[in-house]
């Protein structure tokens, strides 16, 4: 019973070092495990290489068995940029696809404006938003190799830009096959709305559409391998994350209603949103090598995400950043649940949420974090005080306690006699009115709210590239001198320090809990400046409430002493 508060304390450290590290498997796992629902089909065909005949860009070789007629489309290459204010998007003819998707207001990790559309692996290669995908070699190289005619319903801008709102139109005709895709560009948000049909010999034609196979700059992938590819839909009211499938080029399909569906990364997202839910989705593998950060050569999986339609199909089509004010904005679907908040999600929004409003004052987020932490230490003060009291009348009762266990001593555990002695504990413990768990509980109750926290500042867009002081320029990538996981570790250990030992605890139990703050220290060497702050502040914070209560216990014993003479 006397062990129990270091037990306590020691229990919440390994929940919390297991919590952490069952976190980034799980984020990890995503972007490799399969998912149970899936059925594995056929390998799709390429959407953008050209048929192994087709080396050369003429046509007439991939596609000599398609009959041609005088109406077919005849145009040359052209591109059309969309200026929004949020985005700057292009337009390229061959094929009719998104080939660019710029992000105004985030850069990537070198600095640069921040690309959605990420770049192929190939020189044939064109994973483009908005390609479509035939069984048919000579069909697919037409539908995404050819030029389409374009039709723009909107006014131009500077640089020879357009200004949305806008639609533009493109439309192919070759032979039996004809496709129209409709993209109508909206000002104020990350979205477009996106429309084709496809026919062959008039009559509808199966085909999928292609979301992508990966996001941004390849680059961010290297930063935090961590953070996997993946996908992420909404099937009736749930949320499903799922990766590829385990062999390289097996298809895997999932069957719907989908309500939406996409790819996923840590900061941003490629979402598809139904007028009417997809009846499935498609996920495939594809291994690619690059080159890493060291120079080395290193291995990547892309996931290549297809919807499979019949004639038609409507969207509308979300790039942007897994910002909640932003996804929250999204009209008729709530988008909010592409972030990963974990289990504690309902206390990870408010925690959110006062972070931003404290940031709207302070302009720092680096403050902020300091600010919450601070708001928080209050918050959970009355816990820690309890447990403090607990321990104190633990201690009073304490050599009562080893009397009765001297007592027993002798006898062994299985001896019935051993149940007196928990009776006479527990009679000293009522008539002293002393809770023996009343300093684990405290610790228990405020683990959530540490975990959300936690959680928030893992996962939350708003820390990305966010600066606080001199050498900490983002809150989001680890401190690049080490120095706030070292001065972490310290306060730890100060904080273990002046905190009271548990009464009766064991030397030995002690000494290993000292080993802590330096276990702590090494976990948090490459975790983000932004966690390293909260542990940090909040060690400090403990340890100055921790001299106040002990000031007050003491004065407080004062009083009582001089109030009996």
């Amino acid at each position: 019973m006397e062990k129990r508060a270091l037990v306590a304390v020691a229990l919440s450290i390994l929940v919390l070092l297991a919590f952490r590290y069952f976190e980034e498997r799980r984020l990890a796992q995503a972007g490799r495990n399969r998912p149970a629902p899936q059925k594995t089909t056929s390998t799709l065909p390429n959407p953008i290489v050209p048929p192994k005949v087709a080396a050369e860009p003429e046509p007439e070789k991939p596609v000599a068995r398609i009959p041609s007629n005088p109406s077919d489309t005849k145009t040359g290459a052209r591109v059309t940029v969309v200026d929004g204010d949020l985005y700057r998007a292009v337009l390229d003819n061959r094929g009719g696809v998104v080939t660019s998707w710029v992000l105004k207001r985030y850069k990537s990790g070198k600095g640069e404006a921040f690309e959605m559309v990420a770049a192929g692996h190939g020189v044939d290669t064109r994973p483009y938003p908005g390609s479509l995908i035939l069984d048919d070699p000579a069909l697919n190289w037409r539908a995404d190799g050819e030029y389409y005619e374009v039709e723009v319903q909107g006014h131009g801008g500077e640089d020879g830009a357009y200004v949305p709102p806008l639609t533009v139109v493109l439309r192919l005709q070759h032979g039996e096959l004809a496709i129209e895709k409709r993209y109508q560009f909206e000002n104020d948000n990350y979205l477009v709305n996106f429309s084709t049909t496809i026919q062959i010999a008039g009559k509808p034609a199966v085909a999928r559409i292609l979301l992508g196979e990966d996001i941004g700059p390849e680059h961010e992938h290297l930063l935090n391998p961590s953070a996997q590819l993946g996908s992420v839909s909404m099937r009736g009211d749930k949320v499903h994350r799922e990766g590829p499938p385990k062999k390289e080029n097996e298809v895997a399909r999932i069957d719907g209603p989908i309500n939406w569906v996409g790819l996923d990364m840590h900061y941003f997202a490629v979402i598809a949103i139904p007028s009417r839910p997809f009846t499935a989705f498609e996920l495939q593998k594809k291994p690619v090598k690059t080159v890493g950060l060291d120079g080395k050569e290193v291995s990547r999986d892309l996931m290549p995400l297809t919807i499979p339609i019949m004639g038609s199909s409507e969207f509308r089509l979300f790039l942007g950043p897994k910002d909640q004010e932003v996804l929250e904005a999204v009209k008729g679907v709530d988008l909010t649940k592409v972030i990963d908040f974990g289990m504690f999600s309902i206390l990870v929004r408010p925690l959110l949420f006062s972070l931003k409003w404290i940031n709207r004052y302070v302009h720092n987020y680096g403050v902020s974090i300091i600010l919450l932490t601070l708001l928080l230490t209050l918050l959970l003060f009355p816990f820690r005080l309890k447990q403090m009291l607990s321990m104190k009348k633990m201690a009073v009762v304490q050599p009562r306690i080893k009397e009765i266990q001297e007592k027993y001593k002798r006898y062994k555990k299985t001896d019935p006699r051993k149940a007196e002695m928990n009776q006479e504990i527990m009679a000293v413990y009522k008539e002293h009115n002393v809770n023996p768990l009343g300093g684990c509980l405290p610790l228990v109750l405020q683990m959530p709210l540490l975990f959300a926290f936690y959680q928030l500042l893992a996962s939350s867009i708003e820390l990305r590239q966010a600066p606080f002081i001199g050498w900490i320029w983002d809150l989001s990538t680890k401190d690049p001198y080490y120095v706030l996981p070292i001065v972490m570790g310290i306060t730890m250990l100060v904080s273990q320090k002046i905190t009271p030992m548990a009464p009766g605890a064991d030397p030995a139990q002690a000494k290993m809990m000292m080993m802590m703050p330096a276990v702590f220290t090494l976990m948090f060497l490459n975790v983000s400046s932004g966690l390293n702050l909260y542990f940090l502040c909040s060690n400090i914070f403990q340890i100055g409430f921790q001299k106040l209560t002990e000031r007050w216990m003491r004065d407080d014993g004062k009083r009582a002493g001089k109030s009996k003479q």
